[in-house]
């Protein structure tokens, strides 16, 4: 899929407002898509409320009653199978929500990006024709499905790595770097098919490493700072379930609305951010294809 020239602005922000601005041009595409990405957040929302902290909260209802209790009494034994079966229900459900989750992960990312990189090329799809005349055409689905993989592996591991490290002072910064490193190569890999995998990553780390950097900074600390301001949203909510349910789940279902937008946000601004530094002049500078000048005429 041939990107578009655009010209690059001095502002690190400016990706920013054509990210913002990018859904509005295929509203027919981007309303399912955004139904998408935040039906599994509500869905895992209800199923945290109804299913796992109710049972959390059993678990550790029953470990404080028998810390007095004697082990030897029949109540003990029966409260301790009672905290069995919890236990077993509780991994069962969280399991079954890992899994879940993981393929829901997959099949946003792809559904997200094609939608973005299709748009901003030009194209107006609705959701049914980008299935059936960009994703399901030929084999651009297997790049993005390698490249989305590797990129979750190497995510979690890099992740277990900091989780090591935590005495370092640099760790946070370090996170956040990663997350900009991480971003790049699924978009990448959805907009050129010829790349997956480790030709996706390298590529991502040129971009953040040499050519966009202050952009790929600012990328991640505005979805930081988003994140962080609809937490409070999310305590708010946890805290009126005890109160009244109705309202709870109301809340829990404005959280999960927005968590959706910025969600969808985040998939437009990695595709404008990739589209953009591709077509740079400083990507041209770095790029191994281009031959050095010299001073000889060329033909």
């Amino acid at each position: 899929m041939a990107t578009k020239a655009k010209s690059s602005s001095s502002s690190c922000l400016s990706f920013l407002k054509d990210a913002l601005l990018l859904p509005t041009q295929n509203a027919k595409l981007f309303v399912p898509v955004f139904l998408l990405v935040t039906a599994p957040l509500l869905l895992l929302q209800i199923t945290n409320v109804f299913c796992i902290q109710p049972r959390t909260a059993d678990i550790l209802h029953h470990l404080d009653e028998i810390k007095n209790m004697d082990p030897s009494s029949a109540d003990y034994a029966e409260i301790m199978a009672e905290i069995l079966k919890e236990a077993r229900e509780l991994v069962i459900i969280s399991i079954a929500l890992l899994i879940i989750t993981f393929a829901e992960s997959f099949a946003k990312q792809i559904i997200a990006f094609f939608a973005t990189s299709t748009t901003y090329d030009g194209d107006r799809y609705s959701l049914p024709e980008l299935f059936t005349k960009v994703i399901m055409k030929g084999r651009r689905l297997r790049g993005p499905l390698i490249t989305i993989a590797m990129v979750d592996v190497l995510n979690v591991a890099c992740m277990l790595l900091l989780v090591a490290l935590l005495q370092l002072v640099m760790r946070h910064m370090g996170v956040l770097y990663m997350v900009v490193l991480f971003v790049l190569p699924s978009p990448a890999s959805v907009a050129d098919a010829d790349r997956r995998g480790v030709s996706a990553l390298t590529l991502a780390w040129r971009l953040t490493t040499k050519v966009w950097r202050k952009e790929g900074c600012v990328l991640v600390v505005v979805l930081h700072l988003v994140a962080t301001i609809l937490s409070p949203l999310y305590a708010v909510a946890l805290g009126c379930l005890k109160k009244s349910m109705p309202m709870g789940l109301a809340l829990l279902s404005v959280y999960a609305l927005l968590c959706g937008l910025v969600q969808l946000f985040y998939y437009a601004a990695a595709m404008v951010y990739y589209y953009q530094a591709m077509d740079s002049k400083e990507v041209m500078a770095h790029d191994d294809y281009v031959k050095i000048p010299t001073g000889e005429a060329t033909v």
